[in-house]
């Protein structure tokens, strides 16, 4: 946690090269996120709960590419994912509140995509056969959406406590 002051979007996540693999938006910044929840459920240290806000709003476009990871939310945000039911409805928007994997430096899809940058934290593609770093998936979607239910419990009863006093 110490690095994320430190860091260029001050989050916990995404400050070395080993940290953009293949759904690691999910598997590794919303993760880390719950992980760090749990130590402010633990210890009541607020710097738990102040990164794991850091790694959400990495997730909602304070990041290298300024993209809002999740469809449909903020001003640059996936339009082309790789996720059949979107690609297919003949809607020009994806479905909405989905997050996709993510920068990926391993960038397993290159033969068919062209990414625009070889930097670990920009390897990403908003383009639909993108399936390295463009691709929706069930479990990666759990994990935000447990992320952003655990930030909205915490940060409501907060809310109540303040008014209160």
């Amino acid at each position: 946690m110490k690095a994320a002051e430190h860091s260029c979007f001050h989050s916990p996540f995404g400050n070395k090269p080993e940290d953009f693999f293949w759904g690691s938006l999910s598997e590794g910044c919303a993760n880390q996120a719950l992980s760090l929840l749990r130590g402010y459920a633990l210890t009541a240290k607020t710097e738990y709960l102040q990164n794991a806000m850091r790694n959400m709003d990495y997730l909602l476009g304070r990041n290298a590419t300024g993209y809002c990871y999740v469809t449909g939310m903020g001003t640059k945000s996936p339009m082309h994912p790789h996720h059949r039911l979107s690609a297919s409805d003949e809607v020009k928007d994806p479905l909405p509140g989905f997050l996709v994997g993510g920068p990926n430096r391993g960038k397993q899809d290159k033969a068919e995509v062209n990414y625009a940058s070889n930097a670990p934290d920009e390897c990403y593609s908003d383009t639909e056969p993108s399936y390295a770093s463009n691709e929706i998936a069930i479990n990666w979607n759990a994990s935000l959406a447990a992320l952003a239910a655990s930030l909205d419990a915490i940060l409501s009863d907060k809310l109540e406590k303040f008014i209160r006093n």
